[in-house]
């Protein structure tokens, strides 16, 4: 390793900012360790630092504190810093562990790092003003931290893996984790809820004092916004609230006060919410009422979030069995909030502006076409700013109320990448700065690779809800097997009104469209037409 930063000699970058770390730091110097464990906290606001001199006194203080990292000279007066790292790791065996040597005892590196010490640093690279010293401590207790959280995730997910198993579906999944949750891991209530058609949560499953789920989210009462599973669900954000009704019926009232009055009902003194999610896509939300406000809320907050995590995987586990055997495509609607869309661009014309696309045609040199309403502005002013949004190549704007236009855009887009994948447009509608695009998938597999395909092209990119149709609308596949082409320009001649009478669009206009020759556009149709018309009539 390098005396001032890795292996390569750069210079170390500070870790990220670490609340409250302790750091035993032994030295059989004591006028040294006090003056390091002073400069220590002067460096970082976070480090409480404890100091001993002997390998007796470290023994005991490590037992007492359970530091975040030990700091020990090689040298000690009864020992060696080895011999401490020996008992750290008979209590740990990853604890960080940071030895300091002396001119002369570089030759114990070897030896150090086979006993699996942390990190190793000459005492002479310590003197000065620089933090070399604070950052090897951030480093290694933030590798650490990573580390043990990754690691109760994963038994966090082991635990629940039973419960997947034990649930025959998605309908018994949200109750048995509830009930873990309650029975294993203290919480006084815990529910699990889906979002209806107002954004709000309603419960799918709920364990422990169901009285409160029932008097605020249930039967009984409409969910209050300020409720702390409505605020992260609609925030998409952890929330921790405390209940405290007697100061929120002087301070807040109304909707607020009614949930809060519920939870003190109940003994509630603390509320955590958490959305739940897994590879970007929404199930609901996950709250929990904790009747120990003893318990830190940092660690409440880091213990909920990995379960939230657990459930979404469990949620998305379950969805996906359900769609696999139903062995039907799936219906997506994709929310991209990327200012750099040129259809969000467009669509910034006015405050209140809505821009809703019927057709989006991806071609072959690059360019989508959009056949498209705004609302919310008038014809002059679309046009304008189409003009001003650099990515679209050209615009036909009409003089009718809502708005109707052909927008030619160059680069990727939402609809083209989703094409890429075997994504069938339905609709796409712009407002706020978002587009939410509906597609249809071929199956529930293709929901990660879309995810991770927009999510690399574009910015802020959640998959917001994935379902089966029951009813299976793709009827035209059992009737007569069209190619992905000849669906592609019987959906945009439709949607363009090419066969309106009279025609809004005629077949050299639509083939401009499709950047194809007109024998071309022709010869598509006609396929298409003769195989809806022969599988209606029962002909092969």
């Amino acid at each position: 390793m390098s005396e001032s930063g890795d292996a390569t000699g750069k210079q170390a970058e500070p870790a990220a900012d670490l609340d409250d770390v302790t750091v035993l730091l032994v030295d059989d110097d004591e006028t040294w360790a006090a003056s390091t464990a002073q400069v220590l906290e002067h460096q970082r606001e976070s480090f409480a630092v404890e100091t001993a001199t002997n390998l007796d006194a470290a023994s005991r203080r490590f037992a007492a504190t359970d530091p975040d990292c030990v700091v020990s000279d090689y040298r000690l007066v009864d020992a060696t810093g080895l011999d401490l790292l020996s008992v750290v790791r008979d209590r740990d065996d990853e604890r960080p562990f940071i030895l300091i040597t002396g001119r002369g005892d570089e030759s114990v590196a070897s030896d150090a790092i086979g006993r699996a010490v942390t990190d190793y640093i000459p005492k002479r690279s310590l003197g000065g003003r620089d933090d070399l010293l604070a950052r090897r401590i951030e480093a290694a207790v933030e590798s650490y931290r990573t580390r043990r959280a990754l690691e109760r995730e994963r038994e966090t997910k082991t635990a629940l893996l039973d419960v997947i198993t034990a649930a025959t579906g998605g309908t018994d999944l949200p109750a048995q984790v509830c009930s873990q949750l309650v029975e294993e891991r203290g919480y006084a209530c815990a529910w699990v809820g889906h979002a209806d058609e107002s954004g709000r949560p309603l419960p799918a499953g709920a364990a422990g004092a169901e009285a409160y789920v029932d008097r605020v989210v249930g039967p009984a009462g409409v969910p209050p916004a300020d409720e702390p599973a409505c605020r992260a669900l609609a925030g998409d954000e952890l929330v921790v609230a405390t209940v405290d009704a007697d100061a929120d019926a002087g301070e807040r009232g109304g909707e607020s006060e009614g949930w809060r009055r519920a939870a003190a009902d109940c003994g509630f003194e603390r509320a955590v919410a958490v959305p739940v999610g897994h590879e970007g896509v929404r199930h609901g939300v996950l709250a929990v009422y904790d009747a120990d406000p003893t318990v830190p809320a940092d660690r409440e907050r880091a213990a909920v979030a990995e379960y939230a995590d657990a459930v979404g995987y469990a949620l998305g586990a379950a969805d996906r069995k359900r769609s696999l055997m139903a062995d039907r495509p799936q219906s997506v609607t994709v929310e991209v909030a990327d200012s750099a869309l040129p259809l969000v661009a467009l669509s910034a014309v006015a405050a209140d502006a809505r821009c809703e696309v019927r057709s989006a045609v991806p071609r072959d040199d690059g360019t989508t076409l959009y056949v498209a309403t705004v609302e919310g502005a008038a014809p002059s002013a679309v046009a304008d700013r189409a003009a001003a949004v650099d990515a679209i190549e050209s615009a036909t704007v009409g003089d009718d109320t809502p708005v109707g236009c052909e927008v030619v855009v160059r680069g990727r887009t939402p609809e083209g990448v989703l094409a890429s994948h075997g994504g069938r447009f339905e609709r796409t509608v712009v407002e706020d700065g978002t587009a939410t695009v509906s597609v249809r998938l071929p199956d529930i597999t293709a929901v990660r690779t879309v995810d991770e395909a927009l999510s690399a092209a574009f910015t802020d990119v959640t998959v917001s809800r994935v379902w089966t149709d029951p009813t299976d609308r793709e009827t035209v596949t059992s009737v007569a097997d069209l190619t992905e082409r000849q669906r592609t320009v019987l959906r945009h001649a439709f949607d363009v009104g090419y066969y309106r009478r009279p025609r809004e669009t005629n077949a050299t206009e639509l083939a401009d469209h499709l950047d194809i020759a007109r024998a071309t556009l022709t010869q598509h149709l006609r396929a298409a037409e003769r195989k809806l018309v022969g599988g209606f009539f029962g002909d092969e």
